[in-house]
């Protein structure tokens, strides 16, 4: 007969390291980051499921962990540009729990740090002693997104 479940983490033990890791983002470190999700029923798009304008719904704040890649110079035909790239880390439970019901995806565009990034990959790296059932952070990554080129009013900077 086969376990669902690993053997010697019970379910009270994974339940302790959720709840001590969602402290620890929550209130001690504190890190958050805007999020905007594509707006499906106003972004129009075309027989290929693709779209030149996206348009996104009113942000809402998410905690999580953030690390700051350093940025880059790319030297090109017309001249210097920067790239920079963020990885944010964000607790699967405390997205799936309360009014939040949030996932990252692709596309989503991120506001930290008076940057606007958008979410290239979406991963789940990080499992409970290794087993599929206790997925327990999400990695998402995104890359610098040029002003111009979204639907989001301007701020003064």
């Amino acid at each position: 007969m086969s376990r669902t479940s690993p053997f010697f983490i019970p379910q009270k033990e994974v339940n302790l390291i959720d709840d001590m890791n969602e402290e620890l983002i929550d209130e001690i470190v504190g890190q958050s980051v805007d999020i905007y999700k594509v707006s499906i029923d106003n972004t129009e798009e075309n027989l290929y499921g693709e779209s030149t304008t996206k348009y996104y719904e009113i942000g809402f704040r998410v905690n999580c962990l953030i690390m700051f890649n350093e940025p880059e110079v790319l030297n090109e035909e017309w001249g210097a540009d920067t790239n920079a790239t963020i990885e944010m880390y964000f607790q699967r439970n405390n997205l799936a729990s309360g009014s939040l019901n949030f996932f990252p995806e692709m596309g989503d565009i991120v506001d930290w740090n008076d940057f606007y990034w958008e979410i290239g990959s979406v991963t789940e790296p990080q499992l409970v002693a290794g087993h599929p059932g206790y997925k327990h952070s999400i990695k998402a990554m995104a890359g610098r997104a040029r002003l111009s080129s979204l639907q989001i009013e301007g701020r003064t900077r």
